[in-house]
């Protein structure tokens, strides 16, 4: 059991199976190992297993891989900019932003333990736990009804 915690899981890769098999291509360049699968009884399959750690799909398949299986999801056209080809009239084509996809897939592949937090969350966490400050509402509450001043009276 401690091997498989520390072995990292596959990426399913649930497309149609010419993209699939260029993403898993793309992965495994990488080193990183992945499925591809371009049917929902395939998916389901992958999925049910827990073998996959999460998932790459485009946009309409992302719920239905979530109803199958609550894991993340990688939604592939977010990857994909559109920009103007030529000199010609005004024709857009759409460019495949690979390093921003690599850096995703990299941050989902590692343990969740060892992700890195956004700067200054960190000492945030510990000013919260020195001061507990009420919440907004309370706070505009007792001003309201003047129970500040009443604490303040008997202090």
């Amino acid at each position: 059991m401690l091997i498989e915690s520390i072995r990292p899981k596959k990426i399913l890769v649930f497309l149609p199976q010419a993209a699939a098999n260029v993403i898993v291509t793309k992965l495994a360049e990488r080193g990183y190992e992945s499925v591809a699968v371009s049917t929902v009884p395939e998916a389901f399959d992958v999925l049910r297993s827990e073998h996959c750690s999460f998932a790459i799909t485009t946009r309409p398949d992302i719920d239905l891989l979530r109803s199958i299986r609550p894991i993340p999801v990688v939604n592939l056209e977010i990857f994909f900019h559109a920009e103007p080809s030529g000199d010609g009239p005004l024709i857009m084509s759409k460019r495949f932003d690979g390093s921003a996809f690599m850096k995703r897939i990299e941050f989902l592949v590692q343990p969740t333990a060892t992700r890195a937090e956004p700067a200054g969350v960190e000492q945030a966490k510990g000013e919260r736990m020195r001061e507990r400050k009420a919440p907004r509402w309370w706070t505009a509450a007792k001003v309201m009804l003047g129970l500040q001043r009443q604490r303040e009276e008997l202090a």
